[in-house]
């Protein structure tokens, strides 16, 4: 079980892909999964090797609580839009349909979504976009920022702690064998 299937424009390397790229393979994953402790499914990282490219959306779209998708403006990312698989337009429609929650993020402002599916057109006016403010430094990587507060509060529940490093507590045993309880204090006294 997946908290969020991550569909975004698959760019050419000479392109804009780049910062789309780094978003969804560098940040997203650093932010959502290890500060925030959610699981993501990105199509180009998760699946297994030689499933059908239909089956893998299909299956795992199932899978997941949430589905955000990336746009940005006046890029070849719009071609991917565009020039979209059956397939993957139908998986629009099915999430609309079924009622699953759609985050949409703007990498940059996008001004015109005419040129946008229908599908995508009608998610922005349901759900609204959250536009990315951040760059691509250590500091639009902290959870705590604004774009990311909005992210979550549009993700579900989490079901996994955030992995860190530093154990915040340790358990130290209480050698309390005698004593009594005073509950009006909420201590042991001797």
């Amino acid at each position: 079980m997946y908290d969020a299937y991550v569909l975004y424009p698959k760019c050419p390397r000479e392109s804009q892909g780049h910062d789309m790229d780094t978003m969804v393979l560098k940040i997203l994953p650093e932010v959502l999964e290890k500060q925030c402790g959610y699981k993501l499914f990105i199509f180009g990282r998760d699946e297994f090797p030689g499933q059908a490219v239909a089956n893998v959306i299909d299956e795992n779209i199932k899978l997941c609580r949430r589905l955000i998708v990336l746009v940005a403006p006046e890029s070849p990312s719009f071609g991917f839009l565009k020039h979209m698989s059956e397939d993957q337009i139908a998986v629009y429609n099915a999430l609309i349909q079924d009622g699953m929650k759609v985050i949409l993020i703007e990498l940059e402002k996008v001004k015109d979504y005419s040129g946008m599916p229908e599908s995508i057109q009608y998610i922005r006016q349901k759900h609204g976009a959250i536009q990315w403010d951040g760059d691509f430094t250590e500091k639009s990587q902290c959870a705590k920022t604004k774009f990311w507060k909005k992210v979550r509060y549009h993700m579900p529940p989490r079901r996994y702690p955030p992995s860190s490093p530093v154990q915040l507590l340790r358990h130290t045993p209480c050698n309390c064998t005698s004593g009594k309880w005073d509950a009006a204090i909420g201590l042991i006294t001797p």
